[in-house]
């Protein structure tokens, strides 16, 4: 089961609970292996990044573990309207 969750971060940046792409992966596992585009991770996204390629930040180790962050976002009134 995937999902995914934008909460806002600064003016120009959002923190992106979800799957990575492709080119994501390829970028953030040049300098972690741990990084391999499968299950849920963490992401930065600079809006202002024309490319859409994000920052992989951290690599959840379950999906109960990324909902849990969601929550928080969620309960501090961080999350985008969808």
């Amino acid at each position: 089961m995937s999902f995914q969750v934008v909460a806002k971060s600064t003016n120009s940046t959002s923190l992106v609970i979800g799957e990575i792409s492709d080119r994501e992966a390829e970028i953030a596992s040049e300098n972690n292996p741990i990084v391999d585009g499968r299950g849920t991770y963490l992401i930065a996204v600079d809006e202002r990044n024309s490319d859409g390629i994000g920052n992989v930040l951290a690599k959840f180790v379950s999906e109960d573990a990324a909902h849990e962050l969601a929550k928080f976002f969620r309960l501090t009134g961080r999350l985008e309207p969808a």
